[in-house]
């Protein structure tokens, strides 16, 4: 039966598209929380393929779905979103969807950045504009971040982490939400103005409990060079609960304020179910008065639910004591002297500028590149070289895969990141005029530091449309330089192993790919198989540089300079490659592809092996395991408890390693 909903006074409603399905909906659940916020609605209609009276909807994935949640404010909207999941339960005789706001954009999609002297909102519009999500009102702050680095992490942690550093400053909880379809950042906790939850009124069920899981009491201090200038901890937590350290680095300054924020002690939760109120929403604060639970005063929703079924609207929250922001980190940005800007190290570099060589001499405002682009008959500079990154397979690498005809469109998004200079470097996009939005080129060599000391590829190097590419050297001739776009091209020879930052093609985690997490029981005996692989194959000639190295090991894992050897599904790369997987909690591990998982096993996919352990999902990364000479031994692989369970979040395929 559907639910019978008013159009007036505490109506609830729900459009698809832009028909109102609220008379053809069983039951409704609108939930969020204060942590990664993004809100979904989920939906049961009823199905009977067989009853003509039952009207089919035809609902489909990628849907817009529109939510009035009613009472009090019934005439505004609360949710828009789009369906991302829908199910047919047939015992049922119901279809139930689920639809999700644009807060997933942010939380499913991952970059790398480097900002320069930006300050939070404006870091938040940069990203925003860069994967298309609209922005609404962004909390202002106006405190500068001097530099602030990011290795493939989602939108919405830096987005948080950038936030976070306001908040050790100004001490003020942050909070990211969808507003209908546009991102805001608000201070979080605000109380709910005129609005108390009493028992009697409308509390209909509640409950208190007490735990340490998030406790902080040892904060160790760190400056930006990395060096630790001092501490802050709570010796009466430490001393009853044992050491949990965290760590900070600072800009300036001793860092002890900062530190103090990151101080957590017991954390006193509380639940309830009420009477309806859609109000009550997390990140909002509310005043209770609840004397069986002993709750009286100010708390935070840091969870709710409301739901409409059978004719009755009800709210479950889950309640904070204490006003705690979802604090995200920066990562640590690690220089390395080789791979980037003509080392002759990264094959991308190579064949980025193989490519521009074999279109030097193209003419015409119709040519190879501009056909490749799709844009004939026009000044051609840049479409020559967004042509020349794609064409080469390295799109990614050209404005984080972006695509523009406009010179300063080039200038503005490398600025934005802090990678932009006047120092020449291979591989750098050189560009020229006021604010660098004349001309474009790409550095294939230099001779120096100074400004002019580069032979760059360029096209359209006649003024017109009708100009050829060409090779040009300007010595100190031209005197528009405006500067050089660093680009970071993936290294091939990276030698610090697991201290190091891998960069290059981005592999993102599917949508509801379901993972078991690190499995202990997920191995191969690496010492077993090393005289087994075939001689000609890459799979020995990785065990031939391991067994040259030493046979060194780390975590029981057989290890080549420092990287884990793992076997892995093909989505994620071949025998030989370099790949930065991170887990969840921001843990990295730097692996070497030492063999290759058979996707046409019965448990194989191209993502992995089905494992039923830690959870059901597929096992992501196999490590080669030191262990004795048999299966049955697997030595003292993965006795790292921090791994354990953990799944994968981002994965960065490096290119080959050097040795190879």
């Amino acid at each position: 039966m559907a639910l019978q909903w008013n159009e007036t006074g505490d109506s609830m409603k729900l459009n698809w598209k832009d028909t109102n399905i609220t008379g053809y909906v069983t039951s409704v659940s609108w939930s969020g929380s204060a942590k990664q916020a993004a809100r979904s609605v989920v939906f049961n209609v009823a199905y009977s393929p067989n009853d003509k009276n039952v009207k089919n909807l035809g609902i489909k994935l990628g849907d817009k779905i529109t939510f009035y949640p009613g009472y009090p404010d019934d005439k505004k909207t609360k949710f828009i979103g789009m369906v991302t999941c829908r199910e047919r339960r047939s015992e049922a005789g119901e279809l139930s969807y689920t639809a999700q706001d644009g807060m997933i954009h942010l939380l499913r999609s991952s970059g790398t950045y480097k900002f320069v002297n930006k300050t939070p909102e404006k870091i938040t519009s940069l990203v925003c504009k860069d994967i298309k999500v609209k922005t609404g009102n962004l909390a202002k702050t106006k405190i500068n971040i001097p530099k602030i680095f990011f290795q493939e992490r989602s939108y919405y942690e830096i987005i948080m982490a950038a936030y976070t550093k306001a908040y050790r400053k100004n001490k003020k909880p942050y909070i990211a939400q969808m507003n209908r379809d546009k991102l805001e950042v608000i201070q979080k906790g605000k109380v709910i103005p005129n609005f108390h939850i009493c028992q009697g009124e409308r509390i209909v069920e509640s409950s208190y409990s007490e735990n340490i899981d998030s406790m902080v009491n040892r904060v160790y201090i760190y400056n930006s060079d990395n060096r630790k200038i001092g501490s802050i901890s709570n010796s009466k937590w430490a001393d009853k609960f044992g050491i949990f350290q965290n760590s900070i680095s600072v800009d300036s300054g001793n860092g002890k304020a900062e530190a103090k924020t990151e101080l957590h002690g017991i954390d006193k939760t509380s639940s309830l179910t009420m009477i309806g109120d859609c109000r009550c929403i997390s990140g909002l604060g509310v005043i209770i008065e609840d004397s069986r639970t002993g709750l009286k005063g100010k708390f935070w929703i840091e969870n709710d639910s409301h739901e409409w079924s059978g004719g009755l609207y009800t709210t479950k929250l889950e309640l904070a004591f204490k006003n705690i922001m979802d604090v995200q980190e920066e990562d640590e940005e690690q220089e390395t002297s080789e791979g980037s800007f003509g080392s002759g190290t990264s094959s991308a570099l190579e064949d980025v500028l193989n490519q521009a060589r074999a279109w030097i001499g193209i003419s015409g405002s119709t040519n190879e590149a501009t056909q490749y682009y799709g844009y004939n008959g026009v000044a051609w500079c840049c479409i020559f070289q967004w042509s020349v990154f794609n064409k080469s397979g390295h799109g990614n690498l050209f404005m984080g895969g972006g695509k523009t005809a406009s010179c300063s469109d080039v200038t503005e998004w490398y600025q934005a990141r802090g990678k932009f200079g006047t120092v020449p470097k291979v591989g750098a996009l050189v560009v020229y005029g006021p604010g660098g939005g004349s001309h474009i080129g790409l550095v294939e060599s230099v001779s120096g530091s100074g400004i002019n000391d580069y032979v760059s590829i360029e096209g359209n190097t006649g003024g017109a449309a009708g100009g050829l590419a060409a090779k040009k050297q300007y010595g100190n001739r031209r005197s528009d330089v405006y500067g050089f776009c660093y680009i970071d091209y993936p290294a091939t020879t990276i030698s610090t192993g697991n201290d190091s930052v891998i960069s290059g093609t981005s592999k993102p985690i599917p949508a509801g790919l379901q993972q078991s997490g690190i499995c202990p029981w997920d191995y191969t005996i690496y010492p077993f198989w090393y005289s087994r692989w075939n001689g000609d194959s890459m799979q020995r000639r990785v065990a031939d540089i391991w067994n040259a190295k030493g046979r060194a090991s780390n975590h029981g894992i057989a290890t080549i300079d420092g990287y884990y050897l793992v076997a892995v599904g093909s989505y994620f790369g071949s025998c030989g490659d370099l790949i930065s997987f991170t887990l969840e909690g921001g843990i990295k591990l730097n692996c070497l592809v030492a063999d290759e998982k058979n996707a046409g096993d019965d448990n194989g996919s191209i993502y992995g092996h089905k494992q039923d352990y830690p959870a059901p999902g597929w096992s992501i990364i196999e490590f080669e395991s030191m262990g004795g000479s048999d299966y049955s031994n697997s030595g003292a692989l993965l006795n790292v408890s921090q791994w354990k369970g953990k799944k994968v979040t981002a994965a960065v395929n490096g290119g080959r390693y050097k040795g190879l």
